[in-house]
């Protein structure tokens, strides 16, 4: 992630995977590890690969073109709740639930917890930001740009200036 913070190229992003090539040719890969927890839930933890430029030069990029970028990580959780602790409709007594948020929303009746790294915000010298973060969609990344949902995520996430 590191490597996040030279100056970009151009930048293209698909359901699964965000690709970010540098502009001194180096290629970072955001994509998702997913793990079985315990065989009662999947959880997502957000992983960049570095490599050799790929051909690959996506769409520029402005905001993050000069460089002295600054990443700021954040860590999500995803449990399940013991099948007593939930009613819900149709479920029977060996059921389990399981969800996903911010440790902040975790519940003190949650019986396995899987603590990841969920997401993370670039943010450029002139103060623009991008968010990247699991999405609610199994396996997909969601990019977010709009500076309004940017501010209001940081704020959910107790991130401060």
């Amino acid at each position: 992630m590191r490597k996040l913070r030279g100056a970009w190229r151009g930048m293209a992003v698909s359901e699964h995977e965000v690709t970010v090539v540098l502009r001194d040719g180096v290629t970072v890969r955001i994509g998702l590890d997913e793990a079985d927890v315990e065989g009662l839930f999947d959880a997502y933890r957000i992983r960049a690969e570095v490599e050799a430029n790929t051909g690959v030069y996506g769409v520029p990029v402005e905001d993050f073109i000069d460089g002295n970028n600054d990443i700021v990580l954040f860590t999500g959780v995803t449990w399940s709740e013991a099948h007593g602790m939930m009613k819900a409709e149709g479920m029977s007594e060996q059921s389990t639930m399981s969800f996903s948020g911010h440790p902040g929303q975790l519940s003190e009746t949650a019986e396995v917890v899987c603590i990841t790294t969920d997401a993370f915000v670039v943010a450029s010298g002139a103060g623009r930001g991008m968010l990247i973060r699991t999405g609610l969609k199994p396996g997909s990344l969601e990019v977010e740009r709009n500076p309004d949902k940017v501010r209001a995520f940081l704020l959910e996430r107790g991130y401060r200036e």
